[in-house]
């Protein structure tokens, strides 16, 4: 019986389509605030821009406040001025990271070799100075 070596197909350098993959991954990840770690989607996005809007008269409000969700799965009790400042910081956050990703992105594709599939996985990789 003969044997044949194959590498690790995460360990090869990464395609065009693997840097993409990993680039759009990454920039809808979640995002720290001052209150927390968020989701920051485009569906949450919309899901907390629409809380903010109607915030007033959500049936779920209690006492001023509105109970949200972090990515991690733990609650946490926002009035609707704290709610807006998670929404303005995740969004800043995330369109700074988007930023940073579609330069790295390039600069990825033009590194020879190219990082591996396995690296690129890791948002850490990708916001090394």
């Amino acid at each position: 019986m003969k044997r044949s070596l194959q590498l690790n197909p995460d360990n090869r350098p990464a395609t065009w389509a693997n840097i993409k993959h990993w680039r759009d991954t990454h920039e809808v990840a979640p995002v720290a605030t001052a209150f927390g770690v968020f989701d920051m989607d485009e569906r949450s996005d919309a899901r907390m821009a629409g809380s903010i809007e109607q915030f007033d008269s959500l049936p779920t409000l209690q006492a001023g406040k509105l109970t949200w969700k972090r990515a991690d799965n733990s609650y946490i009790a926002l009035t609707k001025a704290e709610l807006q400042s998670v929404h303005s910081e995740a969004k800043l956050n995330r369109a700074t990271r988007g930023a940073v990703l579609h330069v790295k992105a390039e600069q990825f594709r033009q590194m020879d070799p190219a990082p591996t599939p396995a690296q690129l996985s890791d948002l850490s990789f990708w916001l090394e100075e």
